[in-house]
């Protein structure tokens, strides 16, 4: 005896964003009519990126909305003249006071950190290669140049930017 829904020449049942045959359950873990099984919300809505399961707790005087762009976008352009102490210095002094700062500040720790440990690639490579792979240090400065200064102008329209995880590896958060 078969399954009613059983059809055999979809043997592992409706394929997905079909509904289910009418009088019918959809299988266990899948939501009828495609809707989303955990409530997230619809993809043009855009919201902050979640931190960790814990909430964000503001701990001192709110930022107002402007300085917080204005200091999300030093924590990522800061690094093209102080390096990795402007994105340290962003995070550790608002990281408690602008879930919008802490984001963009950590993201920029990302990259400086992922960069210095490209750059020490690189130098081993060079070492290895009697200097021919110096010549890996050009797209790697011209790549840490653009996406700095795209993270910046997206900081400063109040946009949640995130690097390419390939460029930098999320470490801190």
């Amino acid at each position: 005896m078969t399954d009613p829904g059983w059809n055999p020449q979809q043997p592992y049942g409706n394929p997905y964003g079909q509904q289910p045959p009418y009088g019918q359950q959809p299988p266990y873990g899948q939501s009828p009519y495609g809707q989303s099984p955990y409530g997230q919300p619809p993809y043009a809505q855009p919201t902050p990126p979640p931190f960790s399961q814990q909430p964000f707790v503001q701990a001192g005087p709110p930022v107002n909305p402007s300085e917080e762009r204005t200091y999300a976008m030093v924590a990522h352009l800061g690094q093209l003249v102080v390096g990795f102490f402007a994105p340290l210095l962003t995070y550790l002094l608002y990281k408690d006071r602008s879930q919008y700062i802490r984001w963009h500040s950590a993201q920029a720790l990302n990259l400086s950190i992922t960069s210095f440990l490209y750059v020490m690639a690189v130098m081993f490579v060079s070492v290895v290669t009697f200097g021919l792979g110096f010549l890996l240090f050009i797209p790697l400065a011209v790549l840490e140049v653009v996406f700095l200064v795209m993270a910046g102008v997206a900081a400063n329209r109040g946009e949640w930017y995130r690097y390419p995880q390939w460029l930098a590896i999320p470490m801190v958060s």
